[in-house]
Parts: C-alpha cells; structure tokens; sequence
C-alpha cells in the first residue's frame, strides 16, 4: 500500500507544484508549499509532521499530505 500512496503523492505533488523527497528509512518530505511535511506512509499510523506543529496527524492520505503542504 506504501508505494501505491507514494506514487499517488508524487502525482499530486507535481500537478501543486511541490517537490517530493523519499529517505531510505520510509519517510517522505514534501517541500515547496507554506510548510514543509514529512509523511511516514509505510507506518501503522501513517503519520505527517508538518515543520513546526506540536503534535502529527495520524492516518494521513497523500491528498491530505499535499492538502497541509499547502496550507488547506
């Protein structure tokens, strides 16, 4: 499912002009919108840390990622 959720966010990225980075420990970081979020996709929870926020998001979807990249 992780590499599903990868691919689909990478299309999204693109069409909102983000710019992915994939880490070799499973974490995702989108850069180029008002934040920049690192995304677990592969974890149980699926967790997304947006730089600067207390506390993740759990059970975050690649729309939803792209969605706080952007500030929605």
């Amino acid at each position: 499912m992780s590499a599903e959720q990868v691919k689909q966010l990478k299309k999204l990225a693109r069409d909102a002009e983000l710019e992915v980075i994939e880490y070799p420990d499973g974490r995702v970081l989108v850069i180029g919108g008002l934040v920049n979020v690192h995304w677990w996709p592969s974890s149980r929870r699926m967790t997304a840390y947006a730089e600067g926020a207390p506390q993740g998001r759990h059970h975050q979807t690649a729309k939803q990622v792209i969605n706080t990249a952007l500030g929605k």
